[in-house]
């Protein structure tokens, strides 16, 4: 075979090795690493919120129930309730002085879930954020 014959055929096997590992599905690329999809893609994070301004976090949980659970705990509070749930994602709390009320929100990104939290509060400003490792 001569060689401009070889390097297309090389060239050809790599692109054909290429199509191939870019065409497997997620539930197969996360069952070959040994993890069930979900906690190989999903990490979920929550904030929660005390009537005092006292402020729990979480971030890189396997469920979203986890999440709010630490949040909780973390907050310290009789008083705290999740405000946001996120995946993937951010979170943020925004606090409206003249409703005297925190409301949660989220985003792609930190800026996002700040914005988000500011508008559904009617106003004010944000008083805490938090981003799971993977986001965007």
């Amino acid at each position: 075979m001569q060689l401009g014959k070889k390097l297309i055929a090389i060239a050809a096997c790599a692109f054909m090795a290429g199509g191939v590992l870019a065409t497997a599905s997620p539930a197969a690329a996360a069952a070959t690493a040994g993890k069930s999809e979900a906690s190989y893609y999903y990490y979920y994070g929550a904030i929660a919120v005390a009537r005092d301004g006292s402020i729990g976090r979480s971030w890189n949980y396997r469920t979203a129930a986890s999440a709010r659970k630490r949040a909780l705990r973390s907050c310290g509070r009789s008083s705290c309730k999740v405000l946001t749930t996120f995946v993937n994602g951010c979170g943020a709390v925004a606090y409206n002085a003249d409703t005297n009320m925190y409301w949660g929100g989220r985003g792609s990104t930190p800026a996002r879930a700040k914005r988000n939290a500011i508008a559904n509060a009617g106003g004010g400003r944000w008083v805490a954020y938090q981003c799971t490792d993977r986001y965007r």
